[in-house]
């Protein structure tokens, strides 16, 4: 039977539990989940995912399942009658004001809201609009009915729930769009302009999310990820051109079992056609200073987009993502020409090991093309640009990238070898 269902784990040993097998039933994961309304677990065979982990489900929020008469849970894919965003304001006379573009929702009377939160479902998850506190930082779904009001609303928050988000006001500097149809497909973006009061030509930064980010097309602005600082006057004013276009691509992404589609070869081509839609229509947007990023999942679109397509772009900035090492080998041969500076924490080891192991190559053969190629790896536990607070994981490269590699004291963060990075990415960048 067809429900929409929401779940709150995302990956053992966070909200779920494991089942053995029995001589009627195959291993399963319990999931925690909202099901009609209520908190129950559901079952889930394990599977393995795009990095070929067993176990892997779901990310948390609503979704379309098939519930069999055995509660196995199959067939978890997005619905199209829910519509998803970020960001809500508190409700106030039986409306609420959702998403970076502030529009105003009615409800249906007694229509159920259910908070969920980062791990797990909490013991008061039912709410009301009347309840429903200021939180910018939270993702949202909705189910409206033919009136266009609420039925039934999930939320889910984040890590600095119960707080407006810090860059807030550079989010809702940004605007969504779309690329044109390519190959049965099309990417959606969300894009900055910045004030060009003299109409120079100015660069253009795109910069790929990582896994889940395909989920909303806002997700990729706000999940441990501070792309939107860069549309602030203080990062603006560090490009030579006087500011930097922003682009931040939504992968179509289906993370089903069997499915396992996130950022992948077949959707370079269409994302080249809508970056050039997005330069046709933005006549200071300059073709010839394009840079090109990514964390995670984005790092290795940024290595598939940079080496099919490196005469498109100025540079390249990859954090912590990369094929397979015959593949990642291929892809560097193709970028002697274009300026690459990666970056990987030392305790991200995969991916440490591998930049280590085949990047050095490609900054000789660079170099003797007049390029400066950089890698940079952190060291294991290196700290958030407060200098303070331990990072939340190696892997998080790109939170110290996007602060400049500086800390907020101004000085420049280190390798693992202790030595200062030799400048900041927006330099750098500005010598492209």
């Amino acid at each position: 039977m067809k429900k929409i269902i929401c779940f709150s784990g995302v990956e053992a040993p966070h909200g779920v539990e494991s089942a053995a097998a029995t001589a009627s039933t195959p291993a399963h994961n319990l999931y925690n989940a909202i099901v009609d309304g209520e908190l129950t677990k559901v079952r889930v065979l394990p599977h393995k995912d795009l990095f070929g982990r067993e176990g892997y489900a779901v990310w948390p929020g609503p979704f379309e399942c098939e519930i069999g008469a055995d509660g196995f849970v199959s067939d978890v894919r997005h619905s199209d009658e829910l519509l998803t965003g970020y960001s809500l304001k508190a409700a106030s006379g039986g409306a609420i004001t959702l998403g970076v573009e502030e529009t105003q929702y009615g409800f249906v009377s007694n229509a159920p809201v259910y908070i969920v939160e980062n791990a797990s479902v909490i013991t008061d998850y039912k709410t009301t609009v009347e309840r429903i506190e200021t939180d910018w930082s939270a993702n949202w779904w909705i189910r409206l009915n033919d009136a266009g009001l609420i039925s039934t609303m999930w939320i889910f928050r984040q890590m600095r729930h119960g707080k407006s988000d810090p860059l807030l006001d550079e989010i809702k500097k940004f605007k969504p769009a779309k690329g044109p149809i390519t190959d049965g497909m099309s990417i959606e973006y969300t894009y900055f302009e910045p004030r060009n009061p003299n109409g120079n030509k100015l660069p253009v930064f795109v910069w790929f999310h990582g896994l889940h980010g395909g989920t909303s097309i806002w997700t990729s602005h706000f999940e441990w990820n501070p792309i939107a600082s860069w549309a602030s006057g203080k990062f603006q004013g560090l490009f030579n051109a006087g500011g930097c276009y922003i682009i931040v691509p939504k992968a179509n992404e289906d993370l089903r079992p069997g499915h396992n589609q996130a950022w992948n070869d077949r959707q370079a081509e269409p994302f080249m056609k809508a970056l050039e839609d997005f330069l046709a229509k933005h006549e200071s947007a300059d073709p010839a200073h394009v840079y090109v990023g990514g964390y995670s999942m984005g790092g290795i679109m940024t290595w598939i987009t940079a080496s099919a397509y490196p005469e498109k772009f100025a540079a390249a900035l990859p954090c912590c993502g990369c094929g397979e090492p015959d593949v990642f080998k291929r892809q560097l041969e193709r970028l002697e020409n274009l300026p690459v500076w990666a970056f990987a924490g030392k305790g991200d080891t995969k991916y440490a090991n591998l930049f280590e192991e085949h990047i050095p190559s490609l900054i000789e053969k660079a170099k003797k093309n007049g390029i400066e190629s950089r890698l940079t790896i952190l060291p294991e536990g290196y700290l958030m640009p407060d200098g303070k607070t331990r990072i939340p994981h190696d892997h998080c490269v790109w939170i110290p990238m996007f602060n400049n590699m500086l800390f907020d004291s101004g000085e420049p963060y280190g390798d693992k070898d202790g030595a200062a990075v030799p400048s900041t990415v927006i330099d750098w960048l500005n010598n492209y």
